[in-house]
């Protein structure tokens, strides 16, 4: 390592990136002055864990980023882990597939759903959730108690569900804007926790309504509280003292490591997340909670007064983020709360384990069946998979998806945007994606693929000769073959009749799941094409119509045709007198 590069490192907040010779990160760090914490790493007095002495060894460089303040370089440092995935930092396993709940505040008339991120915008998020059907379960509790808009027709026309008391969203005599404010407040409180102020205000609600003889209303909001009522007593009691807790626990087994997380919200267990941490090997448990509460918190929405963890912890950064207290108990209640969550944590690791055994012999031996089948030398551990997506060759794209020892490896999956060909022409898309794909054997070490042991492309004899003869040129002698979807019949080079395989064997199951993730992964690649495009407009055209113009236009009235049908006054109360002309002007 550099040594006058490490005396330039600035006293100041930031990232650091440590690398090794071939320029690879190897861990990513953070720090309220850099100089000194990275320094630290270097020292001859320095008490490194074991992980870290084999990885200062490796270190030829460092690269770092300036932030404000310690509480910007620990949510730089987590997005920076989950898109670099450095093998000496521990890692929230799968974070990427994480949900959260999203309370659409920024409509006139809010929306409750299920979404994979938190923007920066001044919509209600919770989460995360590593549960989909937890997250489905509590969607559907909340609808029954609070019936928000679910349909997509607009306020001032009621739908079905509306008549019924299961979609609020409308705007009639009987139900105004405000009335619908009210019930989406409920929603953010309940999702909350805050059930207790809930049942106040509901209550307080109640009376008002029956005060003014809206006898409807009132049952209405009757029926509300006895739904949580209802949900409060099934819910266990952790403490009578309304605390606001979430109580980390850890469990390890060998290589393998797992969070659980208690939330206690109003004395009362609202909800258990369990989590999964990858790169655990000699690692203390104060690193491996440190790292965790770093990464979760940097995802979460909401925040508790207080987080128990189960190992003291140097690092206190995480207050800073979160404004809660960071307790490490030796005895009493909160003690033996953190052990039952690590028998929890430790149950959830044992049924991994399990799952992953048995998904592992199922794997095996469909590997070994598939290669009996198809009269390979050996066994299949890498399988990579193609297929095209495009309507009329219109946004076309192509996918690449890997299967490891018979299971998905998603690190490895790539996508491409199809340049070289115009019109539907699926066999030269085909052509053009395993040529790229097989350019990366000529490419540099570190940027060169593992060749497969076996080839699959979706779809026929037209797919199959466009990508042997790329094959040819690079010289690649894989086996590759395609699977038809229509008959699942699989075709292979140089041989007349298709082999058709039973529908309950294993291999072709295995072929199967391979060929739809690929399928999978490239229309949901061409959906987000599509939907770019789409998003462009005749808007889009106008010089000094942007993105906040065109929201405010779109949002007021509803359709670019509609614009162009609207008065210049009606466009000027929205976007101005100078806007309005020039929208008139143009469209």
């Amino acid at each position: 390592m550099n040594k006058q590069k490490l005396n330039n490192i600035p006293n100041k907040p930031g990232v650091y990136l440590f690398k090794d010779k071939n320029g690879a990160i190897l861990y990513i760090g953070k720090a309220r002055n850099l100089k000194s914490r990275v320094g630290s790493y270097f020292r001859k007095s320095a008490n490194l864990e074991p992980a870290k002495e084999i990885m200062v060894g490796k270190i030829a460089d460092l690269e770092y980023i300036l932030v404000d303040s310690e509480v910007e370089a620990l949510l730089l440092e987590s997005s920076l882990i989950k898109k670099h995935r450095p093998p000496y930092n521990v890692e929230l396993k799968d974070d990427k597939y994480f949900l959260y709940l999203k309370v659409t505040l920024e409509e006139g008339f809010p929306r409750v759903l299920t979404v994979r991120r938190v923007a920066k915008d001044k919509n209600r998020y919770f989460g995360p959730f590593t549960s989909a059907a937890a997250v489905k379960n509590t969607l559907r509790l909340v609808r029954r108690i609070f019936p928000y808009k679910i349909c997509k027709n607009p306020p001032e026309k009621p739908c079905l569900g509306y008549h019924i008391e299961r979609c609020l969203g409308h705007v009639t005599k009987d139900f105004t804007k405000r009335d619908y404010q009210k019930i989406i407040e409920g929603v953010i409180k309940f999702l909350e926790g805050k059930n207790r102020f809930l049942l106040s205000d509901l209550k307080k609600q109640m009376k008002e309504a029956a005060r003014q003889k809206k006898y409807e209303k009132a049952a209405r909001i009757r029926d509300q509280i006895r739904g949580i009522e209802h949900l409060m007593e099934r819910q266990k009691v952790i403490s009578i003292k309304l605390e606001n807790q979430d109580i980390v626990s850890l469990g390890r087994d060998n290589n393998l490591a797992a969070i659980n997380l208690f939330q206690i919200r109003e004395g009362k267990l609202l909800n258990r997340e369990q989590f999964l941490l990858q790169n655990v090997n000699l690692r203390t448990d104060s690193e491996l909670i440190d790292s965790f509460l770093n990464q979760y918190y940097a995802l979460a929405s909401d925040y508790p007064k207080e987080i128990v963890v189960p190992a003291e912890i140097k690092n206190r950064s995480i207050e800073k983020l979160t404004k809660a207290k960071l307790t490490f108990p030796c005895k009493g209640r909160k003690r033996q709360l953190v052990k039952m969550g690590k028998e929890n944590a430790e149950e959830y690791l044992r049924q991994t384990q399990l799952e992953s055994e048995l998904r592992d012999q199922s794997g095996q031996k469909s590997l070994a069946e598939l290669a009996k089948e198809l009269k390979l030398t050996k066994s299949s551990r890498r399988i990579e998979a193609y297929d095209i997506s495009n309507i009329q060759g219109t946004n076309a794209v192509g996918s690449m998806v890997v299967f490891t020892a018979g299971r998905p490896d998603k690190s490895q999956y790539r996508k491409f945007r199809i340049k070289t060909v115009k019109g539907a022409n699926d066999p030269a898309m085909m052509a053009e994606v395993i040529r790229r794909r097989f350019q990366r054997i000529k490419a540099e070490e570190k940027e060169r693929w593992p060749l497969p042991d076996l080839i699959v492309l979706d779809g026929g004899k037209g797919q199959l000769s466009s990508a042997r003869k790329i094959l040819k040129k690079f010289g690649i002698d894989q086996p590759v073959i395609a699977l038809a979807k229509r008959k699942e019949e699989i075709v292979r080079p140089n041989q007349k009749n298709p082999i058709v395989l039973s529908n309950n064997s294993q291999s072709l199951q295995l072929l199967k799941q391979i060929r739809d993730e690929a399928h999978r992964f490239a229309i949901g690649y061409y959906r987000k094409r599509h939907q770019a495009e789409t998003k462009r407009s005749a808007l889009d055209e106008i010089p000094g119509i942007g993105p906040k113009t065109k929201k405010k236009l779109l949002f007021a009235f509803g359709s670019v045709q509609k614009i162009k049908e609207a008065s210049w006054k009606d466009l000027e109360k929205v976007i101005g007198s100078k806007l309005a002309r020039k929208i008139k002007e143009y469209l």
